[in-house]
């Protein structure tokens, strides 16, 4: 093994104007950690670029003890726990955590056979102070959502998406096509690409092969259509091999077609498909939302017999069905089971189902579990996910409006931007982002509890509210409520738990 060392090519840097951004790559290959994103000092990405170098340990060793003005010895040790590090790990800057990612910098044969030398220069930042604390960032997102279509095949009774607006200017493909080019330049992590149905739009391989050439492309594609073998070669003539998720609630003909308002073919044609893709060599999960129609366990054995048969499924995903902003409340209620029933079909599964699969089963505890009314101290103690609005993440609707969220969708209060008229550093930056961003007491109305709370800035700064939950919850009027995960909370019009 030679004695050069380089930056894990798994991971991208990216200039943030007063910090760095090192994350992990959607393409990654090796044994990066996944779905990671910190912000780093300049410093610290400095010298991670004196490794994207074709250079030997000796060599860079002098080099860096000049740049940091310390002898080489010290530069050594400082650097070594970076190297080939197994576990993420921590430095403090100023009394504050810089974490960073397991097998940051590795021995260039374990790079793989494509590696390219970058030959960074020592990065400086854009910006003249340092902040590694404010979550939102200041140079664009990392992360875009490319709402391809809201055209579907199915119409799911439990469907969370706006499939009803009716799109009369759609971005055009070349401009999509711009939007992945500029995307990559900044660099953004990756693009996932939703429908609706995307297999319905008519340049869907077009676009997915532009986003896998640069390196960009979506951890998963998720899908309800049967699958065609013409579907399959041009799946696979876009060279994208990250994972397929095909959902399906069941086989039974009766509970597909109640359920999904589809015709009674439905249910063998996905069979059908199911069995080519199997065959393809393509990698693909099967995920099945729970509701009234098939929480029941001759149902999902039925399913899982006919799962049985597939050779080469990765796993299959379990979840209770989650509310809309886009469907009144009392008819979804009744397309949610129980938490009881939940609990014993997770039970059953766990128990007569698991031990007999040669795939993995995620049942999705979460649903059932999550706790509302509970969380003190404003957002930044909200347990459960963190939220990417506005912070990291774009979300671009088929007529090329921007929001900020993808349950929104075409909310007028949350547009922030068109494509089709800027790019995507403009409406990052746009006085409607910014606003959104930057909320004060006067601009919430008497009624929410928000406008005259001891937290207000703590909590609207840290920016982790859920705009759709709280749409959800208590209705597109009333989008300046509290999060229902927080103590001050008032009683949910429109129940999200189980």
């Amino acid at each position: 093994m030679s004695d050069v060392y380089v930056l894990n090519p798994d991971y991208g840097l990216r200039d943030d104007i007063h910090r760095f951004i090192l994350f992990s790559k959607a393409n990654r290959k090796g044994n990066a950690s996944p779905n990671w994103m910190s912000f780093i000092h300049p410093a610290h990405a400095a010298m991670l670029s004196f490794f994207t170098h074709e250079r030997s340990l000796n060599e860079n060793w002098p080099l860096l003890a000049l740049f940091f003005h310390c002898d080489a010895s010290k530069a050594e040790k400082l650097i070594r726990p970076f190297m080939e590090n197994r576990e993420a790990f921590f430095t403090t800057w100023h009394g504050k955590r810089i974490c960073f990612p397991r097998q940051l910098i590795i021995p260039v044969e374990k790079a793989g056979t494509e590696y390219r030398f970058q030959k960074l220069p020592p990065c400086t930042p854009t910006g003249m102070t340092v902040d590694t604390c404010t979550r939102r960032l200041y140079s664009g997102p990392l992360l875009l959502t490319l709402m391809l279509t809201n055209r579907c095949m199915t119409h799911c009774r439990y469907c969370y998406a706006d499939t009803r607006t009716q799109v009369q200017n759609w971005l055009p493909t070349s401009r999509i096509l711009e939007l992945i080019r500029e995307a990559a330049e900044l660099p953004v992590q990756q693009i996932n690409l939703i429908g609706g149905e995307i297999f319905l739009h008519k340049d869907w391989d077009i676009i997915l092969a532009e986003l896998v050439r640069h390196g960009i492309e979506p951890e998963f594609i998720s899908t309800k259509i049967p699958f065609t073998a013409e579907c399959l070669r041009k799946l696979k003539q876009t060279h994208y091999k990250n994972l397929i998720q095909v959902s399906l609630d069941a086989i039974d003909t009766t509970v597909l077609v109640q359920s999904l308002s589809v015709d009674s073919s439905y249910a063998s044609e996905m069979m059908r498909g199911l069995r080519m893709l199997d065959q393809s060599g393509l990698p693909y999960q099967v995920s099945s939302v729970l509701t009234t129609y098939n929480c029941d366990p001759r149902t999902l054995t039925d399913l899982f017999r006919f799962l049985s048969t597939l050779k080469n499924l990765h796993d299959w995903r379990l979840t209770p069905v989650s509310n809309s902003t886009t469907t009144k409340y009392p008819g979804f209620a009744d397309l949610k089971p129980s938490h009881q029933k939940i609990s014993d079909i997770f039970r059953f599964l766990q128990e007569a189902v698991v031990p007999n699969a040669h795939f993995r089963i995620i049942l999705n505890q979460s649903a059932i579990e999550k706790q509302y009314y509970t969380d003190e101290g404003g957002s930044m103690h909200f347990n459960g996910a963190v939220c990417s609005a506005l912070n990291s993440h774009l979300f671009i609707l088929p007529d090329g409006k921007v929001t900020i969220c993808e349950q929104l969708y075409w909310n007028p209060r949350f547009i922030i931007g068109d494509t089709k008229k800027s790019g995507l550093k403009e409406i990052w930056q746009s006085p409607e982002a910014l606003h959104l961003c930057n909320l004060s007491r006067k601009d919430l109305s008497r009624q929410s509890k928000c406008k005259a709370c001891t937290y207000f800035e703590e909590c609207f700064g840290y920016g982790n509210r859920c705009w759709s939950d709280i749409i959800k919850a208590y209705g597109k009027e009333c989008w300046d409520y509290p999060d229902p995960r927080c103590c001050l909370a008032p009683e949910m019009k429109n129940r999200l738990d189980y």
